[in-house]
C-alpha cells in the first residue's frame, strides 16, 4: 500500500519575508500553495499547517547564545557591532526581517513535522525546509536556523543509526556537512557547483570525506558550470546506488533546491524540470520513500512550477502540462523582473529530456565520478 503524501506549509509566510533588496524576498511556499490550489492539485486532507519549532528542538543543533541573539535582533530590529560580527547577522547576506526568527521557526518546525509524519507512515514534503548553510553559532548563506541539521538530529534521537542526507541544491550544504563530519550515523551526499567558483567557496571539495569510521561518511561531488540534465543524472546514477549499497541507510532526507534549474540566476547549472523530476524519481527508485525538504530557489515562478511537479509525483497525480486561466494569472502576477515564456504560453510542464549519452559528458564531470568511485571501491 502506497504511503499518503503530506504537504507541510502555511500562508503565514506571506508576511514573513526578507528585506526588499534580498534574493529571498520572493514568494515561495505561499506561491506554491496558491498554485496547487488553483490547479486543484492538493486536498485539505493532504495539507498540514506548519508549526513553530520549540526552543529545546533548536538546541539540537544551535548554541543558546546564538539563538538568543537571533530572537532579540528581530524583536529589537537592531544588533550591536559585536553581535553582527560574531553571529554574521544584520548584513546583506543575512538581514534582519520577519523571516529572521519567526520565519525560521516555522520552517524548522515544519521539518520536524516531516520527521513525525514519516514515522507515522506518511510521505512528507516541507518546501520551506532545506536551509543547509546555517552553522551552530552563526547565520550563513541566507540561512538562520539549520532545519535539515535539526531534522537529522531528531532522527538520531528517535533511534535511527544510519541516516542518509542527500542534497541536490546547486550550493554545497556546508552547515550540515561540518556539523556531522565526525558522525558515522549520518552520511552526507551532495551534488553541487564546485566551490572553486560558487558559494560557499571554502567547503564542498571532493577530498572532504568525513572522519567517521573506515573511509568516512561524506561524499561531495563538485561539478563545473553549465551542468544540465545529462551530466547531473549521470553523476547521481553512478554514485547513489553505491552509497546505498555501502551504507544501507534506514532512512533518508532529500533536499530539493530548485536553483539547479536553468532559469535561476544564482547558479550556473542548467537543469530542466524533467531533469529535476528524473533525479527525484531515481532517488525514490533506489531508496524507497523518504523525507523531502525544499531548499534554494530564487526564481519564484520556476520554483513554484518545479515543486508543484514534485508534489504531483509524491501524491501520485498525473502532471498537468497546461495552466488553467487562474493558475496562469497567478504566476504572471508575481512581481519579478524575469520573464517566463512558458508561463506566458500557458505551460506548467513542457520540457523533455534527451536520452543520456555518455559520449556527451565533459571530462571534468567524468573525473569527479571516477575519483569518487575509486575511493569507495
Amino acid at each position: 500500500m502506497r504511503r499518503q503524501a503530506k504537504l507541510i506549509g502555511s500562508f503565514k509566510y506571506k508576511s514573513l519575508r526578507y528585506a526588499p533588496n534580498h534574493p529571498l524576498r520572493i514568494p515561495r511556499v505561499s506561491l506554491l500553495l496558491e498554485l496547487l490550489q488553483s490547479l486543484g492539485l492538493v486536498e485539505d486532507r493532504e495539507r498540514v499547517e506548519s508549526r513553530e519549532a520549540l526552543w529545546e528542538e533548536l538546541l539540537l543543533f544551535h548554541t543558546e547564545e546564538y539563538l538568543r541573539a537571533l530572537r532579540e535582533c528581530e524583536s529589537k530590529g537592531r544588533l550591536s557591532r559585536e553581535q553582527r560580527e560574531l553571529f554574521n547577522l544584520g548584513n546583506y547576506e543575512n538581514p534582519i526581517s520577519p523571516a529572521t526568527w519567526r520565519g525560521s521557526l516555522l520552517a524548522t518546525g515544519s521539518s520536524l513535522q516531516a520527521v513525525e509524519l514519516f514515522q507515522a507512515g506518511y510521505v512528507p514534503f516541507n518546501p520551506a525546509g532545506g536551509m543547509h548553510h546555517a552553522y551552530p553559532s552563526k547565520a550563513n548563506g541566507f540561512c538562520f536556523i539549520n532545519d535539515p541539521g535539526i531534522a537529522l538530529q531528531e532522527l538520531l534521537r528517535r533511534g535511527y543509526r544510519r541516516v542518509l542526507y542527500i542534497d541536490l541544491d546547486a550550493h554545497h550544504c556546508d552547515g550540515v556537512q561540518d556539523f556531522f563530519y565526525e558522525e558515522d550515523r549520518v552520511f552526507v551526499l551532495s551534488l553541487h557547483q564546485s566551490p572553486e567558483y560558487a558559494f560557499p567557496f571554502r567547503r564542498g571539495y571532493l577530498q572532504e570525506r568525513g572522519e567517521g569510521r573506515g573511509k568516512g561518511y561524506n561524499l561531495n561531488l563538485p561539478l563545473p558550470p553549465g551542468v544540465g540534465d545529462r551530466e547531473f543524472l549521470y553523476v547521481l546514477e553512478k554514485t547513489l546506488p553505491l552509497v546505498a549499497e555501502l551504507y544501507r541507510p534506514q532512512v533518508y532526507v532529500l533536499q530539493l533546491g530548485t536553483d539547479t534549474l536553468r532559469e535561476d540566476y544564482l547558479s550556473k547549472f542548467e537543469l530542466s524540470n524533467e531533469g529535476l523530476l528524473r533525479a527525484f524519481d531515481l532517488v525514490r527508485e533506489v531508496l524507497g520513500e523518504g523525507i523531502y525538504l525544499g531548499g534554494g530557489g530564487y526564481h519564484p515562478v520556476a520554483l513554484a512550477r518545479a515543486w508543484s511537479l514534485l508534489w504531483c509525483r509524491l501524491s501520485g497525480r498525473e502532471v498537468p502540462k497546461s495552466l488553467n486561466p487562474e493558475a496562469k494569472k497567478l504566476l504572471l502576477s508575481v512581481d519579478f523582473e524575469e520573464f517566463d515564456e512558458e508561463v506566458d504560453r500557458g505551460y506548467l510542464y513542457e520540457r523533455l529530456l534527451d536520452p543520456l549519452r555518455e559520449g556527451d559528458l565533459r571530462p571534468e564531470v567524468k573525473k569527479v565520478v571516477q575519483e569518487a568511485l575509486s575511493y569507495y571501491l
